[in-house]
């Protein structure tokens, strides 16, 4: 049977694109190589905010935290969570930033299993037919089969022509997604992905050395980033940091089990609760990660490239500090935001 595909035209100019059924408006646009903004493209952040100027849309999340009272109040929708049900003219800023090389494609993947990290994040691997192409740092989604939901996770390994895409999970107590990858996924299930996505990648062709910053399992993109930069010829004179936060001893994974080229790699790793790192011998260091920064980058901080990754708390302490305390222009910071 045929799909059905809307046009949806975006106003003020003449750029539209087709939106196949069963498509969001976000990513049906993104595919079509139209830079519509985003971050999560979960609901989250509120970044894909539009006004529906005729046509029709369904909302597959009413009540997604991505809008506040005021948005619903206005008519406001989120293009990550609306399907066109009609031809559509929408308002909304499309801009070249929000485009990544490739652009995300929905396609089949088969589990190949899985490996310990830490005490309680995983990484899974899937192998899909054709490579798997993206840009250190970026994020895919995942649909798992019973879940219903599209769930983002960030890859953490490297492009490759294998067709290889591996993501860090952490396991939530109770959490639906992580219990059914943890307990209940095979080798051998098929699992759908669709990406890439995100804007957090890496940037290549910046001169500045690379700091990368990370809690829980925003590991995943750190590790592909600093991988990423440590094997590139190209990036040899870039000087690379990496810093982990962990609440305790056993969130600290061992970085030389995942670290291509660990010479190149300035680790440092931060133990937040103090009572867990006493009672566990630890001799690292202790405090909250952003704690850091300052006693080991020297210099200007201003003078470096900032990736982050981990909860929302964390990313919003370090921007914060960066910008404020150490005046890191906001080009220099790159994170995409989950909630």
């Amino acid at each position: 049977m045929k799909l059905t595909s809307f046009t949806i035209n975006i106003a003020g100019g003449d750029t539209r694109y087709l939106n196949a059924e069963g498509d969001n408006l976000l990513r049906a646009g993104l595919r079509a190589g139209i830079g519509l903004p985003y971050e999560c493209s979960a609901g989250g952040c509120g970044s894909c905010k539009f006004d529906v100027l005729s046509g029709e849309v369904e909302e597959m999340w009413p009540d997604a935290p991505g809008l506040s009272a005021k948005d619903r109040v206005r008519g406001r929708r989120l293009a990550c969570q609306c399907r066109p049900l009609s031809d559509c003219e929408i308002k909304i800023r499309p801009g070249p930033e929000y485009l990544s090389a490739t652009a995300p494609a929905r396609f089949k993947t088969q589990y190949l299993g899985s490996r310990q990290v830490t005490v309680d994040i995983r990484e899974f691997m899937f192998r899909a037919e054709q490579p798997a192409q993206f840009v250190p740092g970026q994020y895919a989604l995942l649909d798992l089969p019973g879940v219903g939901q599209l769930r983002a996770y960030s890859m953490s390994n490297q492009p490759n022509e294998a067709g290889d895409w591996h993501f860090m999970v952490r396991q939530v107590p109770n959490g639906r997604v992580s219990t059914l990858m943890f307990d209940a996924l095979q080798p051998g299930d098929s699992v759908e992905i669709d990406g890439p996505l995100g804007l957090a990648q890496l940037r290549a062709e910046s001169p500045r050395d690379v700091v990368c910053i990370a809690g829980g399992s925003g590991l995943a993109p750190m590790l592909s980033i600093v991988n990423a930069v440590a094997m590139q010829p190209a990036l040899n004179e870039r000087a690379i940091w990496l810093f982990y936060g962990g609440r305790s001893p056993a969130d600290i994974p061992t970085f030389a089990d995942w670290l291509h080229k660990p010479d190149r790699v300035q680790v440092t790793a931060a133990v937040s609760a103090a009572a867990l790192a006493e009672s566990d011998g630890w001799q690292g260091e202790r405090g909250f990660v952003h704690e850091l920064l300052g006693r080991s980058l020297s210099g200007d901080l201003a003078a470096h490239e900032y990736y982050l990754a981990g909860p929302p708390p964390m990313i919003e302490v370090v921007v914060r500090m960066l910008m404020i305390e150490h005046r890191v222009p906001a080009q220099q910071i790159h994170y995409d935001r989950f909630f």
